[in-house]
């Protein structure tokens, strides 16, 4: 028979074990499209997913505003 804090401490694994898992769930990889990912270049590569440092910057830039402002 469990009493209360037993049933408290398996309450929080199971909530931790399914945050955990959610956070996982939207940690997805960028998948290869063949175009830079920052929205202000787009230009076509071979390989990777920006064309330079700089629109790496840009589109981690714009991936934290939105995160700043929810969207």
């Amino acid at each position: 028979m469990t009493d209360f804090f037993d049933q408290a401490s398996e309450d929080e694994d199971k909530f931790r074990d399914y945050s955990v898992a959610r956070q996982r769930a939207k940690n997805q990889p960028i998948k290869f499209t063949g175009r830079c990912l920052s929205e202000h270049c787009n230009a076509q590569i071979e390989k990777g997913r920006f064309c330079d440092s700089w629109c790496r910057e840009d589109y981690e830039h714009g991936l934290r505003m939105k995160k700043i402002l929810g969207r």
